[in-house]
């Protein structure tokens, strides 16, 4: 088994997990409990019933799962198992409007609504790598650690050829984080449209 399939059913096992989790809010129960559901999860998403295992099932659905995904999954997956959170509110926030921008700049283009194609830029572009530098550059001035690290975590990822995909856009962002960006950020920007506060901070 390829280092590519063992880190696609790595995430897809993460993610498998951190929905679990959630729908259990396995916060909720002792430390001890955690560890065994932990333990049972990874018994049950990585060990083949048939030909594949649970988290291959999952990796024929949503693909390789992109870096900021991993990154935010399996920061879940640390908060239910510790009840510690990694990454702050500001950060998310940040984090979340830059994948939400990314999102609304690739995925409409790409689909060839127009004669241009973002997605063709993550075929090593000057002008992608010039737009992550100076990102990751305003982040760590602005000290946002996890815009930093997930965008420098990409990039090494890519270099390293981690994933099957060579695009770069596929390191950085995929379908579900996406959807994640921008549902969240409609439940702050819905509620200050019509003058009311927010659910979601």
């Amino acid at each position: 088994m390829s280092a590519n399939v063992v880190l696609g059913l790595f995430g897809c096992g993460l993610l498998g997990f951190a929905l679990v989790a959630a729908a259990l809010r396995l916060r909720r129960f002792s430390v001890g409990v955690r560890v065994a559901a932990a333990l049972v999860a990874g018994i049950a998403l990585f060990v083949p019933f048939g030909d594949l295992s649970l988290a291959a099932y999952v990796r024929g659905v949503t693909g390789d799962l992109s870096i900021s995904t991993l990154v935010l999954v399996g920061t879940a997956c640390i908060a239910q198992l510790t009840g510690h959170r990694l990454i702050g509110q500001r950060d998310l926030r940040a984090l979340t409007w830059l994948v939400a921008a990314a999102a609304v700049f690739l995925y409409p283009f790409a689909l060839g609504l127009t004669p241009f194609d973002p997605y063709a830029l993550g075929y090593g572009s000057a002008e992608l790598v010039t737009a992550l530098l100076l990102v990751t550059l305003a982040a760590w001035r602005a000290r946002l650690n996890a815009v930093v690290l997930i965008t420098i975590a990409a990039v090494v990822a890519y270099l390293g050829g981690a994933y099957e995909s060579r695009n770069l856009w596929d390191y950085l962002i995929d379908p579900m984080v996406s959807a994640y960006a921008l549902v969240r950020l409609l439940a702050v920007v819905g509620p200050l449209a019509r003058g009311t506060r927010p659910s979601v901070s």
